[in-house]
């Protein structure tokens, strides 16, 4: 018993409570309906994450999400609905619209789409912006864990690149970035209401009366939080987000509680999240 440092996206979102598998019925719905298989590793996290309500504002299509439904679906379909809605429109004028990829695809039979662009299953976008999407190359489906794509939309529909070597990073990018809270506190938030306790400096700070002498400064407060934890910085699974930040998470199996860093700028910023209240914890 120690410190657990290798913990996957699946783990982590079991262990705070959302353990039953929700999302076994709507996967299987969708293999049937698309007749593929998906990635073990996907299945894995999706049988947890599937309505999770600590990641309704994640760049993971998982369902119930704020405020929509997102559903994976295959850039063929899509290809073939932007088709649909633009023809009548191409028709007054075919030269003006000679450059549109849509365009361009139409005219093509869709046996030789293969030789303009891959098909992926879509399974995710930039929450916020919706200016990327994410996916998994139809062809990959099989695989454990496959890479992940993205096209962003000032780029052609057919241009994917590959941020992510496996699939399982990606998912735990998109967990740890949820629990950091960097664009939105909706992880924090479904986890207190489900008795957990979100404990950082700010935090702690604010649970101390301003008149008490022993109130640590948040370099003695880091320095107090790595020793009793103990992690061992050199030994955390240093993640990059999107955002620019470097994240770890581990836990004490002993006690039970998880540790969350966020790096920004060389500044170390730790949050414990535990179901111990603020009253019991000692600092």
């Amino acid at each position: 018993m120690g410190i657990r440092y290798d913990l996957s996206a699946a783990e982590i979102v079991k262990q705070l409570g959302y353990e039953k598998n929700t999302g076994r019925k709507a996967l299987d719905q969708l293999m049937k309906e698309k007749s593929i298989s998906l990635p073990n590793v996907y299945q894995q996290f999706m049988e947890v994450a599937t309505n999770c309500p600590m990641l309704e504002t994640s760049d993971l299509w998982v369902g119930k999400m704020v405020p929509f439904v997102m559903k994976p679906y295959f850039l063929y379909e899509e290809i073939e609905e932007k088709i649909k809605d633009q023809k009548e429109t191409w028709k007054t004028d075919p030269k003006k619209h000679k450059d549109n990829p849509y365009y361009l695809l139409s005219r093509l039979p869709k046996e030789q789409w293969p030789s303009q662009s891959c098909d992926y299953l879509e399974i995710g976008s930039d929450y916020g912006a919706g200016i990327v999407t994410f996916g998994i190359r139809k062809d990959d489906l099989e695989k454990e864990d496959p890479p992940v794509y993205m096209n962003h939309e000032a780029d052609p529909i057919t241009s994917w690149t590959m941020p992510y070597e496996k699939l399982s990073e990606f998912l735990l990018e998109i967990v740890l970035t949820a629990l950091a809270c960097i664009d939105y506190p909706t992880a924090q938030e479904a986890l207190e209401e489900n008795g957990w306790t979100w404990l950082n400096y700010d935090e702690y700070s604010m649970n101390i009366e301003e008149e008490d002498e022993d109130i640590l400064s948040e370099e003695e407060w880091l320095e107090r939080l790595l020793t009793q934890s103990g992690i061992d910085l050199e030994q955390v699974r240093w993640l990059n987000s999107a955002g620019g930040q470097e994240l770890f998470f581990c836990q004490n199996e002993e006690n039970g509680r998880f540790y969350l860093g966020v790096m920004e700028e060389e500044e170390l910023e730790l949050t414990m999240i535990t179901r111990e209240t603020f009253e019991e914890l000692d600092f």
